[in-house]
């Protein structure tokens, strides 16, 4: 019988994370294997390669949307300047999360020319967008914002928010 498993996927992503973070992509594995505590074994027993480790490592926080969870409740309610400046303050919020594994994830790019996670079908920047634009339209239906095309609003306000993200990073 298998021995039970004692330190989670999670436990050795995070880390690997935190490795590649300070290192990019030249971290070894036997450096990420020291953070999470394992041995370089246990690594290659989770994960295929380096890469796969790697891609594992940046995609989670690349996937969680947070800041869009509310939009569909948020149409209609309050004033739309405050309510503006909540999506952007939670849009900017994230992005200081994010800025960090899209500059790793692009300096590591697939075999595509894209980072893994954006060369999927409906990968989660363009579902953002799509979320976004959502929002917006409703506002705009409910006369609380000029009629604009929503989708061009969306990526003007997710472009501005990028930018000063990466301004200040």
């Amino acid at each position: 019988m298998p021995r039970p498993i004692s330190i989670k996927d999670e436990t050795i992503i995070d880390a690997a994370r935190a490795v590649f973070l300070e290192r990019g992509f030249a971290a070894t594995t036997a450096e990420v294997a020291e953070r999470a505590g394992v041995s370089e074994g246990t690594l290659f027993n989770r994960f295929r390669n380096k890469t796969e480790l790697f891609h594992a490592a940046m995609r989670p926080q690349l996937e969680a949307l947070d800041w869009t969870a509310d939009l569909g409740e948020r149409a209609g309610r309050g004033d739309i300047r405050e309510q503006l400046i909540e999506l952007a303050a939670a849009a900017v919020d994230f992005m200081r999360k994010l800025m960090p594994l899209m500059m790793m994830s692009w300096s590591n790019i697939g075999t595509s020319g894209l980072p893994d996670v954006l060369n999927q079908p409906n990968p989660p920047p363009l579902r953002a967008l799509k979320q976004l634009a959502a929002y917006f339209e409703a506002e705009i239906r409910l006369g609380r914002l000029r009629r604009v095309d929503p989708e061009i609003l969306a990526r003007i306000f997710m472009g501005s928010v990028q930018q000063y993200v990466f301004s200040k990073w």
